[in-house]
């Protein structure tokens, strides 16, 4: 296996901390995509516990990838652990499962002839190989978050409201999606809950000759799925051809014509948003 090109990207948005985090190593690469808990409570961190929990989860990846076993059992061995480290920080200190924070992730592992894949969350995998696009997504949370922007765009007074006011008044439906975490009647994602592993989606890609791949945070797979300026289908081509900040670029000049949010409302005015693009070459 040669990378024969990369391209990555991690950028801040519009709050105070980037919350999200990529690695790229010859064994694999990821990106994670943090969430502090609804209450904004900092319980291991002065900054940010979101950013605390994917830092973590950099380290051990880092550390651990190139172990020889499945993503699933280095990711459940990895909750054992930071659920360990969390909660021997926090101490006596009350938690709601509304404070705890949590992580969508994207990750790949190389082997001699496949690549093992592991998602949980709004990230994506874009995989091109064989003459064949892949999008690999969670369309459950999608949908959910699809419910609080249909309420946002049916505000009466949208579009004289300030981006907090409309995120107060569907704050209700947020927290309710909030709660579905981890539930047989929600979505599944990263945080201390072992279970959540068994539920990922999970596969093995064979490649006999070469693939091209794209691992993205939902901040930067926007782009397509929801503001719709490049076609889902294509963007890993478009990655190809003009570059991971050239896509950030227009992205973000999007965003910042709808400063307001009234026109595609939404949960950040600029999300964190992250991207890794692999050309990845097999000589069997």
């Amino acid at each position: 296996m040669n990378i024969k090109k990369s391209d990555v990207l991690c950028c801040q948005g519009s709050a105070r901390y980037n919350e999200d985090i990529v690695g790229v190593t010859p064994w694999g690469a990821w990106v994670l995509d943090g969430a502090t808990g609804l209450n904004n409570k900092n319980l291991v961190a002065k900054d940010s516990d979101a950013k605390w929990y994917v830092s973590w989860w950099n380290e051990y990846l880092h550390n651990n990838i190139k172990n020889d076993k499945s993503l699933k059992n280095i990711m459940l061995s990895g909750i054992k652990d930071i659920k360990h480290d969390y909660y021997k920080q926090i101490g006596e200190n009350k938690i709601e499962k509304l404070d705890t924070p949590s992580s969508s992730i994207s990750i790949i592992k190389f082997y001699e002839n496949k690549l093992e894949y592991f998602m949980l969350g709004d990230c994506s995998i874009h995989l091109e190989y064989d003459e064949n696009t892949i999008i690999i997504k969670d369309k459950i949370l999608c949908e959910l978050d699809k419910v609080v922007y249909n309420q946002m765009e049916k505000l009466p007074d949208l579009a004289k409201l300030s981006f907090e006011s409309i995120k107060q008044r569907v704050i209700s439906t947020i927290i309710e999606n909030r709660l579905k975490r981890n539930t047989k009647e929600g979505y599944w994602i990263l945080e201390f809950d072992e279970h959540a592993i068994s539920e990922a989606i999970h596969g093995e890609i064979y490649i006999d000759k070469g693939i091209k791949l794209m691992l993205a945070s939902d901040g930067f797979s926007c782009i397509s799925d929801r503001y719709k300026l490049i076609e889902d289908e294509k963007i890993l081509e478009t990655v190809e051809n003009r570059g991971v900040g050239s896509i950030y670029n227009e992205l973000r000049a999007f965003e910042e014509k709808d400063f307001s949010t009234t026109k595609f409302p939404r949960f950040k005015i600029k999300d964190d948003c992250s991207c890794v693009y692999l050309d990845i070459e097999y000589n069997l």
